[in-house]
């Protein structure tokens, strides 16, 4: 080769072993990426090839062409290489995993194969020259080479027709990106196969300066590093489709994937439209959002209906796998619920709440303190009762407001029996013309929130000291295994019962309008025992009175004693 032409050729092998090379070093730096390892893999292998090209141009230069021949056999190696590791490369960015399972490194060990015959067929020529002419052996090996070739060429057509299906059937796949990366991994390829048809005289040299501007220019431009999220992976159901909540599907970059029909509508666009489009461009109010996978949180957005506040949800889409342990996310999945009218309501209460805690109670105290300055004793008293009454609501309003706030904590073992004699002590010390007795085992465990039950005990025990006006008067608190699973705790009075309107508290599936204090009460303790995931049923006792009968959830087997 003259002189001109092969520092011209070491020029153009030169600058896209100094192309291939930068991208592989960026995307290693990358390689925490989803898809960034198998596309370091493919690019070094085009890297490794430009160098032994670049190598065997010096090597004809300073020592003859049998030298430049010997360097540039080394690049057979990372030829054979390149199109399996693009393969896999592919299969990942189609949404089809990226972790190297057993069928991938498969997949990768067939890049071996030509070598591994090649090497059989010198021993075999090298071992006996005359015999190995026409022999069985050598045919045999000659067809597994051509195969193993034949194998490495179709990899490198299998994995360049996924990722163009990919990019047609896919809206949001840039065709620029496919035309790219299709040019990239076939140009060496392309280029050896003219030149030995003699149509070009280049060997690799142009298809690799080729395959390193296309690479540079898909790493910089376009985001090769992830999966992309195909329909196969996103699976786009009806179910998805019926949710009255919005749903967008996003890639790491945070363009839309795929947006179901409310979300279309919520912000007055096709689904064809938003996909491809980042997501701010379609809903503003998320550009300052965390959509990190897992996270939620409350956003303000303007919608067809003007100004919305939704809470979101962020969940990872994976990819399909066959080992459910190697499953890869490769999008973002964005649930969108409307709760401007739920916070409205919860507003409203908190408000209402506030001024029956604070408001009413503080005029209450005024009222109750005036009250002694009215001269006629039964308009005294009225007031007084009235008052002490409204002032008693509030604090039960008080106590539910702060019974609720604390049971949304991880539910504990709590004692069933010490709570419910903690509880019976207290109204003893309180009601002492009235006789509170136990009947419990040792020790009963149930998994729950320590202060619900202790509430949820108190209102039951309450509710029958109150019924009970006339002493002496008797309450007896029982604690039984109820079944495998559960325990009943029985609070049996000797009054006249629980009036029924009071017992439309507990039992209506709707609100009942409280008629009083009591009636608070009793909504707790319905609210209680729904929390627990227990039952409540109230009966007649036998001579007089009510039984209030609730069945919790239980825990350890109990061993039997009377206190």
């Amino acid at each position: 080769m003259p002189l001109g032409e092969t520092v011209s050729a070491i020029a153009l092998d030169a600058t896209a072993a100094g192309l291939l090379g930068w991208t592989t070093l960026t995307v290693y730096r990358n390689r925490n990426r989803p898809n960034a390892s198998m596309f370091a893999w493919t690019i070094g292998a085009l890297t490794a090839w430009a160098v032994a090209a670049l190598g065997g141009e010096f090597g004809g230069l300073l020592w003859g062409q049998q030298a430049a021949d010997a360097i540039e056999f080394t690049s057979l190696f990372p030829a054979l290489f390149a199109p399996v590791a693009w393969t896999v490369y592919v299969l990942g960015y189609a949404g089809r995993g990226t972790k190297l399972t057993r069928r991938r490194l498969l997949i990768l060990s067939g890049a071996a194969l030509p070598v591994v015959f090649g090497i059989a067929i010198m021993a075999v020529i090298v071992s006996d020259p005359a015999e190995a002419k026409g022999s069985l052996i050598l045919a045999v090996l000659l067809s597994l080479l051509a195969a193993a070739l034949f194998y490495i060429l179709a990899s490198l057509v299998y994995g360049s027709f996924v990722l163009a299906r990919l990019g047609y059937r896919h809206a949001a796949l840039p065709t620029a990106q496919v035309v790219a990366l299709l040019g990239a991994i076939s140009g060496p390829y392309l280029d050896t196969v003219l030149g030995r048809q003699g149509i070009v005289d280049s060997g690799a040299t142009t298809g690799l300066l080729v395959s390193g501007v296309l690479f540079t220019l898909a790493v910089r431009r376009y985001p090769v590093l992830t999966g992309f999220p195909a329909s196969e992976s996103v699976a786009r159901t009806r179910v998805v489709e019926s949710l009255q909540e919005a749903v967008v599907v996003l890639s790491w970059e945070g363009k839309v994937v795929d947006a179901n029909e409310s979300m279309a509508q919520l912000f007055g666009a096709s689904t064809e439209d938003v996909v491809g489009e980042p997501v701010q461009s379609v809903a503003d109010g998320l550009a300052d959002a965390d959509l990190s996978s897992g996270e939620t949180g409350l956003v303000t957005l303007t919608t067809v209906d003007g100004r919305r506040r939704f809470q979101y949800s962020v969940s990872a889409v994976d990819a399909q796998n066959e080992d459910p342990d190697e499953a890869d996310p490769v999008a973002r999945a964005v649930v969108l619920r409307d709760v401007t009218e739920r916070q409205t309501r919860e507003q409203r209460l908190t408000v209402l709440n506030r001024i029956l805690r604070h408001n009413v109670r503080n005029q209450l105290d005024v009222v109750l303190a005036n009250a002694g300055h009215v001269s006629e004793e039964p308009l005294r008293t009225g007031i007084r009762d009235s008052a002490t009454e409204l002032v008693e609501l509030s604090d039960k309003a008080r106590e539910a407001e702060r019974i609720m706030d604390t049971s949304t904590g991880r539910p504990e073992r709590v004692d069933l029996v010490a709570v419910v004699n903690d509880v019976a002590d207290e109204y003893r010390s309180e009601a002492t013309d009235r006789e509170v007795t136990v009947d419990s085992p040792s020790e009963v465990s149930i998994l729950s929130h320590r202060t619900v039950v202790r509430t949820l005990i108190s209102e039951v025990v309450e509710n029958a000291v109150t019924h009970t006006e006339e002493p002496p008067a008797r309450v007896e608190i029982t604690v039984r295994a109820s079944g495998e699973q559960m325990v009943a705790v029985v609070v049996a009075d000797d009054g006249p019962g629980i009036p029924d309107h009071e017992r439309e508290v507990l039992f209506e599936e709707t609100e009942a309008q409280l008629k009083h204090g009591h009636g608070i009460g009793l909504w707790l303790v319905k609210w209680s025992v729904t929390r627990l995931g227990g039952e409540i049923s109230i009966e007649a006792n036998d001579s007089e009175g009510s039984v209030v009968r609730v069945r919790l959830p239980r825990g350890e087997t109990p061993r039997r004693t009377r206190r």
